[in-house]
């Protein structure tokens, strides 16, 4: 007799069990060469390493920074069916340019394929998701702004993981995006433009938080703020965690880390004082080494072993 044959789940299915992953796939342009970047896929990455398999929802364009994406999802052993192929638009690249005060920053190009995902195939209007993550760079867009309101009807709980990046965002989106969020991460100049917008009340952060999550109903409010380190919001308790020290090689993609150890952490019912321990740990790691995401998978390995986590 044959073997039984093991049919891979259906995206829908996959959401449904594992979570959803929305947004952008692009290249990070650095001056000494590309890689490949995007805070969702980023996070997915991480989430995948650490035992949690969410389907990555995104669009790259026909070509060939596309196939390399895809390529490298196949690589890392991660679910590439929720990638999307653009006939019209490019894959997404962003410019990272040094800077002697932030450290890096960014120009983003417009009309690209991740701002145009569409509604999934075989997704019924019935599907549910365990968990939502996005941003709000992928939704400047009307076409992929579409797909996410229906998306947003359809999960149980959302992790908003703000990108204010000039001049892709308005207060519009915001007021839209904020409401009914179950964890908002954002770092500290990002909380200063919120509290400029809505008008925030209080002069320390704490206060501006604590309105923040009042406002507009948001379970958790998590800040991060570089070397001097991370700080929660969350049932009524403020908490803050310091930077692990390491020799930092850059920071792209330490805010990415941060937000995977934070779902995970979720998901497997950690407290938030160790969510923020570990979600800083994991940041610190990716600020030792150049670029968002390791080369080496052995790179988890320890994360796994201290944090008992069996993929």
């Amino acid at each position: 007799m044959g073997g039984q044959i093991t049919r891979a789940p259906s995206i829908a299915a996959r959401a449904r069990r594992e979570g959803l992953i929305f947004g952008e796939c692009l290249f990070d342009r650095f001056p000494d060469g590309d890689r490949v970047g995007g805070a969702p896929l980023n996070v997915a990455r991480h989430l995948w390493a650490l035992g949690n398999h969410p389907l990555l929802l995104s669009r790259v364009g026909q070509d060939g920074e596309g196939a390399r994406i895809r390529d490298l999802l196949h690589t890392w052993g991660m679910d590439a069916r929720g990638l999307q192929e653009d006939p019209q638009y490019p894959t997404g690249s962003v410019e990272v340019v040094p800077d002697p005060v932030l450290g890096h920053h960014f120009r983003i190009l417009p009309r690209q394929a991740y701002d145009h995902i569409a509604w999934p195939a075989d997704w019924s209007a019935s599907s549910r998701i365990v968990f939502l993550y996005h941003g709000t760079l992928a939704l400047r867009e009307a076409g992929s702004r579409s797909t996410w309101e229906r998306l947003t009807g359809q999960s149980a709980w959302r992790f908003v993981d703000l990108n204010l990046r000039a001049p892709w965002w308005t207060s519009d989106l915001l007021a839209t995006v904020l409401p009914g969020t179950r964890v908002l991460k954002l770092n500290a100049d990002e909380l200063e433009t919120l509290a400029q917008v809505f008008s925030l009340r209080g002069g320390e952060r704490q206060s501006r938080v604590a309105d923040l999550a009042q406002r507009f109903a948001i379970g958790e409010v998590v800040i991060t703020h570089g070397a001097e380190g991370a700080a929660a919001w969350a049932g009524g308790r403020w908490q803050e965690c310091p930077a692990p020290v390491v020799k930092i090689r850059d920071t792209v993609g330490a805010g990415d880390a941060f937000a995977a150890a934070w779902i995970a952490g979720i998901l497997r019912g950690w407290p938030v004082d160790l969510r923020l321990a570990r979600a800083q740990a994991l940041a610190a790691a990716i600020c030792a080494i150049r670029g968002a995401l390791p080369s080496d998978p052995a790179f988890y390995s320890p994360f796994l072993g201290d944090w008992d986590i069996h993929p």
